[in-house]
């Protein structure tokens, strides 16, 4: 009898199994599908575990977390190292951000939440790709945004002539958005796309500069770091009064996978202001109508449309998560 039941018990091992097997063979066609993945068979195999691997992650945090949820993206089958790739802010020692503070702003009400998503002179969403140029992604939207205001014209920017010309930054090995500011000041301006496309996700290596001051479509004025800092009023503030603001921020490997909600983990409380790795820019704030309400960041990222809210995050506001609040700057445009 024990004897029958120990085979019974395997039989439906075997088959619980053999269940698990097929639902995530299903789930990696669907994913692979989805994401327009391709890879050599000899890659495949590793490249389904660390989906899987992520899937259960997903799942997991989904089943425990309600203020954020997870979900699969370009990210889910990629490496560590890969992942990493994708960083590459590298902002100034903090000593020298006293050399270049911002301007005293003019202290007046708030609005109750500011949204530049949907404003006309935001650009779409772009994708860095495996490269880590998210500096140069981080300067150039405000630029664009301010250009844009000035105008009355949305304007497109090349982040590609940061990439190949900036020489105060290392193109995919990163870089710091207040220097591409300098470069762009020093340089004359800063190219428009179409004349100067985005490629580095192909080439991940710094090609020779092709600057032309005929297809100069901004120039920078004046740049600073908000101060104090950090301060989550004080960036409002800045944000009402000069638009989108760039920052830079920790990275843990929670946040690959953000798809909606109020992004915050523990372990992004951090001590030392200096450990941050990735640019992003923040676009607006708000607080939710949940209880308790959270106040949130809005941040646009430079991973695609595939990651995230359609590109952006929110990001809880007013403690600093992931030292998004110690590097905001600003920009003005001539």
């Amino acid at each position: 009898m024990k004897f029958l039941c120990a085979i019974v018990l395997l039989v439906v091992a075997i088959a619980f199994a053999a269940a698990g097997d097929l639902e995530d063979e299903l789930n990696w066609q669907s994913y692979k599908a989805k994401f327009h993945k391709r890879h050599r068979s000899k890659d495949e195999a590793r490249r389904k575990a660390n989906f899987i691997k992520r899937q259960k992650q997903i799942e997991k945090h989904n089943k425990e977390n309600k203020e954020w949820e997870m979900g699969n993206n370009l990210f889910s089958d990629m490496t560590d190292e890969e992942r990493k790739g994708m960083l590459g802010a590298k902002p100034v020692p903090r000593k020298e951000r006293f050399l270049n503070p911002g301007y005293p702003i003019e202290e007046r009400a708030l609005p109750i939440s500011i949204d530049y998503r949907s404003d006309k002179c935001m650009q779409p969403v772009k994708q860095q790709a495996e490269c880590g140029s998210c500096w140069s992604f981080a300067a150039v939207v405000p630029l664009e945004f301010n250009t844009c205001k000035k105008t009355g014209t949305p304007v497109a920017l090349s982040e590609q002539m940061l990439v190949d010309c900036d020489t105060y930054n290392y193109a995919c090995e990163g870089g710091d958005y207040t220097n591409a500011w300098k470069f762009i000041k020093e340089k004359g301006g800063i190219m428009i796309n179409s004349s100067y496309p985005y490629v580095s996700g192909t080439t991940l290596t710094r090609g020779t500069c092709k600057f032309s001051s005929t297809s100069v479509a901004a120039r920078v004025s004046t740049y600073g770091w908000t101060m104090p800092y950090p301060n989550a009023t004080v960036s409002m503030q800045y944000l009402q009064s000069y638009g989108p603001l760039p920052s830079a921020m920790k990275v843990l490997d929670s946040l690959y996978q953000y798809k909606n909600g109020v992004y915050s983990d523990s372990a992004c409380i951090i001590a030392d202001e200096n450990q941050v790795d990735h640019a992003v820019v923040i676009v607006g704030y708000g607080t939710t109508t949940t209880t308790p309400a959270i106040p949130y960041w809005i941040v646009r990222n430079s991973w695609g449309t595939t990651w995230g809210n359609l590109g952006y995050m929110a990001i809880k506001r007013g403690v600093n998560m992931c030292n998004i609040e110690s590097w905001t700057a600003y920009v003005e445009v001539v």
